[in-house]
């Protein structure tokens, strides 16, 4: 009776552990699994933010173009119409997503539009209160400020959007007075083909919509419809529209691995093998007690005794076989016992890809560990409280390789807890790809695709920031507004293709005007650049402007239609001190009003604010 108790308990106890192992192992893949998940939305996440981040961006250059030919229309009291076209037709030929650009009147009457092969239609449409953008052109005409309409069915044929960008002439009395809009009809699918150009879009499906409609729709093949992310989009006043972005299979297995049923396998495998081995440990103690009663139980107990060691020797087999798939995974895999500080298990990938043997990152990870990742005890410590606070394991930290350099990686992380001991188990993977790609997408969002300067979103943020900066020192801050001088001329003459070319040799000259480290150029719109120079007053600011003249005649660029007969620059100068009570709109106004009076007073010379 007591060896039938006995028994039972060992059975419930061995039973117990087999259960606990297994939940282990299957909670080990499945948190790899999820992770693969993971990495999935987080590549949708990225896309469809960058898709977002563009088709916002673009939208934003369009409204800077519209409000620029707005202040034009303003300043010259009605634009002629043949200016008008050229600049429209810049700017239609700038951005495949247009499909033209409009001049309604006051009563909503479109009077002008470029092109018009394409767009007859549309010209002397006359918009009226039952038309559904009736709503938005009216908020843009009372707010001065420009709106964008939903989708709507063009006259033209197809759907599109419609951008109202409300302009005005002075009256007698010299008041402003509205004189309709400045239109920028996109059509929803050149729109959507121009950003899809730039994105890997074959790896995705791609909707866009509008009220959770579909209006735009990019499918891919063998789609993952179950993995879907919405992402919102501000385009502008409009929060109506969202990207819907669906994974193909090709990129759910291309970031999955083997590894979580590689994990899962083995953990079960180890478990029964631990099972059996604590299993045959209690029967071999059983059979050990019973040789003394009998020399053919002795017999007996020895073949089974034989039999149980060819069975340990095929599970040591075994576990080393599961253990060396792990070595087939891309991603670095260890074990790590914090307090013995022992590694317990590595594959390949931990050390080959830093360069290192086994023994040499075995002994580094248990004797120098700061060496090998930087920060080594404090980003246990982070591990070990965010375990406690259930908050993510994921890291982004650097390992350093063999020879020195850094390299980044993304390590998921587990802590486990056996008796005393506290296991780190620690899955790390490359990333330095996908950093490089964010830091190459925050540049490109501040640069000019044409010169290569900074576009006028960063001279915007810059002016800002060094003002701020030179509010706490006192110290003076100068602006240099510069425009090409007849550029329209010089397009009509030579063509636009020769105009690009000159604005790139421009934007290169000004860059090597600029010889002190804070100083930027940057293009403002159009033919207009900007200069800012820190800490810079009206004698090195003077300086920097005459070096422009004397640099862009040097380039002896050919105008056919200018007095001299070569490109020249005007520019505006204006000075301000951010420490006394001016404000950086201000400073640009005076730097404008000195480039206008520098033109009137002939070109291809300096004025600066105050003009005399």
């Amino acid at each position: 009776m007591h060896r039938l108790q006995s028994s039972l308990a060992t059975y419930l106890g061995l039973g117990g552990l087999l259960c606990v192992l297994l939940l282990a192992s299957a909670w080990l893949g499945g948190e790899l699994a999820s992770s693969e998940r993971q990495r999935v939305q987080e590549r949708l996440t990225y896309q469809g933010r960058s898709l977002a981040h563009q088709l916002e961006a673009n939208l934003h250059e369009q409204v800077q173009g519209l409000d620029l030919l707005a202040q034009l229309w303003t300043h010259h009291g009605r634009m002629p119409r043949a200016e008008w076209e050229l600049d429209a037709r810049f700017y239609v030929r700038s951005f495949p997503g247009y499909q033209s650009i409009q001049w309604s009147g006051p009563d909503l009457r479109i009077r002008w539009l470029e092109p018009l092969q394409g767009n007859e239609a549309a010209l002397n449409f006359q918009l009226s209160a039952q038309h559904p953008n009736y709503a938005t052109a009216m908020s843009a005409r009372d707010s001065g400020k420009p709106r964008l309409s939903d989708s709507v069915e063009l006259v033209q044929g197809g759907r599109g959007f419609v951008l109202y960008t409300p302009v005005y002439i002075r009256d007698a009395d010299n008041q402003l007075r509205f004189d309709g809009f400045m239109q920028g009809v996109f059509r929803v699918g050149p729109l959507m083909d121009n950003l899809l150009k730039q994105a890997d879009n074959h790896l995705f499906s791609v909707r866009l919509l509008e009220h959770g409609r579909p209006i735009y729709v990019r499918e891919q093949p063998a789609g993952d419809a179950e993995q879907t992310l919405r992402v919102p989009l501000r385009l502008l006043n409009n929060r109506s529209f969202e990207l819907e972005l669906s994974p193909t299979s090709a990129l759910v297995q291309s970031l999955s691995t083997p590894l979580p049923m590689v994990v899962l396998g083995s953990g079960v495998a180890i478990s029964l093998l631990l099972v059996a081995a604590l299993f045959l440990a209690r029967e071999n103690a059983r059979r050990a007690t019973a040789l003394s009663a009998s020399n053919e139980l002795l017999s007996q107990e020895a073949e089974q005794r034989q039999s149980v060691e060819a069975h340990l020797r095929d599970s040591r087999e075994r576990l080393q076989l599961a253990l060396d798939l792990t070595d087939s995974s891309r991603d670095a895999l260890f074990i790590f016992d914090l307090q013995q500080r022992e590694l317990l298990h590595m594959n390949r990938a931990t050390y080959n890809g830093l360069g290192y043997s086994a023994e040499e990152f075995r002994h580094l990870l248990r004797d120098d560990p700061e060496r090998l990742i930087p920060g080594f005890h404090a980003w246990i410590q982070l591990v070990q409280q965010a375990h406690r606070l259930n908050l993510s394991m994921i890291f982004q930290r650097e390992m350093q390789r063999r020879d020195g350099s850094l390299q980044p990686a993304e390590i998921n992380t587990q802590l486990i807890h056996q008796g005393d001991r506290e296991y780190l188990i620690a899955v790390a993977r490359d990333n330095s790809e996908r950093l490089q790609l964010e830091a190459q997408l925050h540049k490109l969002s501040q640069q000019d695709g044409l010169t290569g300067l900074f576009n006028r979103r960063y001279f915007d943020r810059q002016l800002q920031s060094e003002w701020r900066r030179l509010r706490r020192a006192d110290a003076p801050l100068a602006v240099l507004m510069l425009d090409v001088d007849h550029f329209k001329r010089f397009n009509d003459c030579l063509g636009h293709l020769a105009g690009d070319d000159a604005l790139r040799r421009l934007a290169s000259c000004l860059q090597e005007c600029l010889q002190r480290e804070g100083d930027v150029a940057c293009r403002y719109g159009g033919e207009e650049f900007v200069i800012i120079l820190t800490d810079t007053g009206l004698e090195g600011a003077s300086h920097v402007a005459a070096r422009v003249h004397q640099r862009v005649a040097e380039m002896g660029i050919t105008h056919p239609a200018a007095e001299l007969g070569r490109l020249t620059v005007s520019i505006g100068l204006a000075i301000a001190t951010p420490g006394q009570d001016a404000e950086p709109d201000q400073l640009i106004a005076q730097a404008d009003q000195a480039l206008y009076a520098a033109k009137h007073k002939g070109r291809n010379q300096t004025c600066v604010w105050p003009v005399e």
